[in-house]
């Protein structure tokens, strides 16, 4: 039970943990994009720039719905027993 508690509340903080990193992300990409308003329109810093940092935030997404969708289905299998064997009948 205290296992089964301490996993949850342990994914709860990584949860609001990768949130907060999406909102630092956000609130990078903004203060990017304002510096890189400036910058001339067909400047290589301003291109490469935006790039990297739309790779970063695009990342930073990717890892927290994979987190997301990793809790989901432990949560949802746990309680299921699943067994493997060669036996195809079994499995299914």
């Amino acid at each position: 039970m205290f296992q089964l508690l301490g996993a949850a509340s342990a994914s709860g903080y990584l949860i609001t943990l990768l949130f907060l990193l999406v909102a630092i992300g956000r609130l990078a990409r903004n203060g990017l994009d304002r510096f890189t308003a400036r910058l001339p329109k067909r400047s290589a810093l301003k291109h490469y720039t935006t790039a990297i940092v739309s790779l970063v935030f695009f990342c930073l997404l990717v890892v927290r719905m994979c987190f997301i969708a990793t809790v989901i289905i432990d949560s949802a299998i746990q309680g299921d027993k699943v067994e493997i064997s060669g036996d195809l009948e079994r499995q299914f």
